[in-house]
């Protein structure tokens, strides 16, 4: 037995085999014999129920023997006493002289005649005493032999015997000792006997369960088993029980059986001595148990013989087994040499199996070799192009990482992203996408240097590692030729096409950098490339990631917020050019951040314009700008409106107008007091969606601005389509307004345009007093601006309000100040 590591140990199998079958063949031993003793038990307990019940017919058989000798005696009896018995007149003193003859003849005890009526009883030998009496009459009519073993100071045998003298019945009555019924039971039987009297008839100090002992077989023997049995049971245990009872180390079977009717009469107790049975029974017994065990020895030797050679041979295989794992493969064939032999068995099947399991893993493994040669540098390379792939990008550019400071002065990583490919790719198809990727991969290629190298990271997005970097010209140089190379057409089928792309430069000349990090740098540059314009490169900054780390905390903080209410409105005037009244107010949102302070909207807003963020705070403003409105209107500014702006996402988002409504129907205010301002750029993307929601929110009464007019590239035909209300001016132009250039005819283009299609205009960023006349003698009705106000909190606003409450015309710009201090 070999110890391996704590709490295990090796038992070969051999000796777990035989120990096994040892431990197999001591249970099958154990049971059999168990099995063997009960069934020797039981068939003991069948054979002295079988000698007990023999036992009882026996004695019935004596005793109705005994009986019928009875009766036979009377009948001789009668025949030598002669008719003098039957005479009336016949007494004892007849009978007297032959006595001794008839006692000594029949072995008597007693004789007589039972009286009767005309006849008086005479009797011979022992006097019926009152108990006899009783019987006699009490069976008076029978007319057949009536007998009972009756117990005084000896045991007797009672018969009273029916006879006929010319027609006339008489009853013979005879008494006799209970020998010939005792040598009739015993006869050819090895056992001893007991004869108890009746229940009651025993005395203190000398019965046996309330009963006299008056013969008993045998007296030395006998006598102390019944003293004992005595002691030990009851009369009902005696009766009932069926176990044998042991006496100085012998065991002997005891039987009671009543002599007549009544369970309380006398009876016989049979004691039967087993000695020889058990003898016989304990020879049985060894006979069994050795005969097990020769059994349990053979058969562990015959299987360790038979087993023997199999398990020395899988102990074989069991060494040989690690031998495949330890790429051994030709000594596993040496050692696993087939056996010269026509019979087999499961180990040589088994061992057969190895040998081809063997061979098998052999081929295996030089199939492994060759494929996994060819998987690493499929690994590493792009199915599509044939460039090097990410991961062999994450190898590369960490080994040149490694090598900055020492082999390279600084390396550069470019990401490229081309322009529009999703568009050419579902306007064209997988196909020719895929056959234009392999074309840019080629110019790419061939665009830069010798020690550079190509990637292709997925989609259209290729990354492009320069080594040897010196200055940033080398960069550009890279760039410029990269650039020069996708501008030539591209001919796929019938199309002829220009690639553009943008381009990310991510500059190292530390060693500690890690590549994930330079390549997600490389990618914030190129996202800032795109946001520049097609065909642009941008170079990587601290600013670029300050600004991403910013999106995302405005992103995790913007619905905290909403819900702590951070987000507040200011409001800006926008007064009416004719007479200075004050018309209604732009809704400016701004964000108090607890630990950032005063965030302006143009600082948070474009950074959540593409998120449902954008929606939140949408509605946020709405709710805000409504609430505003219905304190206006308590104040008595009911013809006050606000306008507010609204992101092109959340314009086209579903559910816009029910939400109106449900905030103008909660604050009870008209839906023409509320603005909505979209911007001239949103519209026009998706003019259809556009027009539709227009066409809705027009439907609740509310009012629609076209914002920033003139920044984007509007059509003239879609301006006319669109259900707006007013049109307001960039401040982009009204800044020049005065200085009659080309600021000023589109100025007055854009008023004659808008009257002429029954809209209202206002002018945004109106600054001077000189730039309110001129719009004002153009013909423009409202405006807003510095010249007005800045945009003020709503608590400044009533304050104001509740100044010009009478004459409703809102202050200048100095003024307001002024006034918002009086006021105040």
């Amino acid at each position: 037995m070999t110890r391996f590591e704590p709490g295990r140990w090796f038992v070969s199998l051999r000796w777990k085999l035989l120990i096994g079958v040892f431990f197999l063949m001591t249970v099958l031993t154990l049971v059999l014999g168990n099995f063997a003793m009960r069934e020797l038990a039981r068939q003991q307990q069948f054979l002295l129920e079988e000698q007990q019940q023999a036992l009882q017919q026996n004695l019935s058989h004596s005793v109705a023997g005994v009986v019928d000798d009875a009766v036979a005696t009377a009948h001789q009896l009668l025949l030598v006493v002669g008719s003098d018995f039957f005479a009336p007149e016949t007494t004892q003193s007849r009978f007297e002289p032959l006595w001794q003859d008839l006692q000594l003849a029949w072995d008597l005890e007693g004789v007589g005649r039972i009286a009767q009526p005309g006849y008086g009883g005479f009797y011979l030998g022992r006097v019926p005493g009152d108990d006899e009496f009783k019987w006699f009459d009490r069976w008076s009519r029978a007319s057949v032999p009536i007998w009972r073993i009756h117990c005084v100071d000896t045991c007797v045998l009672q018969v009273q015997v029916p006879v006929l003298n010319n027609k006339t019945p008489f009853r013979l009555y005879l008494e006799m000792e209970l020998t010939s019924l005792i040598t009739s039971f015993r006869y050819e039987q090895d056992f001893e006997l007991a004869v108890l009297g009746a229940l009651g008839t025993g005395k203190e100090g000398s019965d046996y369960w309330g009963r006299k002992l008056f013969n008993i077989s045998n007296r030395e023997q006998s006598l102390p088993l019944l003293e004992a049995v005595g002691q030990a049971w009851g009369w009902q245990e005696l009766v009932s029980k069926q176990e044998l009872f042991e006496l100085d180390t012998k065991s002997h079977a005891l039987w009671y059986f009543p002599l007549d009717a009544s369970d309380s009469g006398p009876g016989i107790l049979v004691m039967w001595q087993l000695d020889e049975w058990h003898h016989l029974l304990k020879a049985f017994q060894q006979n069994i148990l050795g005969l097990l065990l020769i059994t349990l020895v053979a058969a562990g030797v015959l299987m360790a013989l038979v087993a023997w050679s199999p398990i020395r041979r899988l102990e074989l295989h069991t060494h040989t087994l690690p031998m495949i794992a330890e790429r051994r493969f030709e000594d596993v064939r040496t050692r696993l040499l087939p056996r010269n032999t026509r019979l087999l068995d499961e180990v040589d099947l088994m061992g057969r199996a190895m040998l081809s399991l063997n061979n098998r893993l052999q081929d295996l493994e030089q199939d492994v070799d060759a494929y996994t040669r060819e998987l690493e540098r499929l690994a590493m390379l792009d199915v599509l192009t044939g460039l090097p792939n990410k991961a062999m990008l994450i190898h590369e550019l960490n080994k040149a990482i490694a090598c900055v400071g020492r082999v390279h002065d600084r390396i550069a990583l470019l990401f490229l992203d081309l322009d529009a490919f999703k568009r050419i790719n579902d306007a064209l198809g997988h196909n020719e996408g895929d056959e234009l990727l392999k074309i840019v991969a080629s110019r790419l290629s061939n665009s830069v240097r010798g020690m550079d190298t190509v990637f292709r990271q997925g989609g259209d997005e290729f990354l492009i590692l320069l080594r040897g970097i010196r200055d940033e010209q080398d960069v550009r140089r890279v760039i410029h030729k990269i650039f020069a190379a996708l501008q030539q057409p591209v001919v796929l089928g019938n199309h002829k096409l220009i690639v553009t792309t943008s381009i990310g430069v991510a500059m190292c000349d530390s060693p500690t950098v890690n590549a994930e990090e330079l390549i997600k740098f490389a990618d914030l540059a190129m996202y800032q490339a795109k946001d520049a314009g097609r065909s642009n490169f941008r170079v990587f900054t601290d600013d670029m990631l300050h600004n991403a780390n910013n999106r995302l905390m405005i992103e995790q903080d913007i619905g905290i917020a909403i819900n702590e209410r951070q987000l507040t409105l200011f409001l800006q005037p926008i007064v009416a050019l004719k007479d200075g009244h004050i018309k209604g107010f732009e809704a400016l949102i701004r964000w108090f951040h607890p630990s950032r302070g005063l965030i302006m909207p143009g600082n948070f807003i474009p950074h959540i314009e593409e998120s449902d963020a954008i929606i939140k705070v949408g509605n946020y403003v709405l709710a805000e700008a409504v609430e505003i409105l219905k304190r206006l209107r308590l104040q008595g500014w009911d013809d006050i409106y606000i306008a507010v702006n609204l992101s092109a996402k959340h314009y086209l988002t579903p559910g816009l107008g029910d939400y109106i409504k449900r905030l103008l129907a909660s604050a009870m205010v008209p839906p023409q007091s509320l603005l909505l301002e979209v911007t001239e750029e949103s519209v026009i993307e998706q003019v259809d969606e556009a027009m539709e929601v227009m066409r809705e929110l027009k439907l609740l009464g509310l009012r629609i601005a076209i914002d920033d007019f003139g920044t984007g590239y509007s059509s003239l035909s879609y301006l006319k389509q669109l259900p707006f209300d007013v049109l307001k001016i960039d401040r982009c132009f009204t800044a020049g307004v005065l200085d009659n250039g080309a600021d000023t005819h589109i100025v007055t283009t854009v008023i004659d345009l808008a009257h002429h299609l029954g809209r209202t205009v206002v002018a945004e960023g109106i600054e001077t007093e000189l730039q309110s006349e001129f719009l004002d003698s153009a013909g423009c009705e409202l405006a807003q601006g510095y010249l007005y106000s800045k945009p003020i909190s709503e608590a400044k606003t009533l304050d104001i309000l509740m100044a010009i409450s009478a004459s409703r015309l809102w202050p200048k710009g100095a003024d307001t100040i002024l006034l918002g201090k009086k006021v105040g």
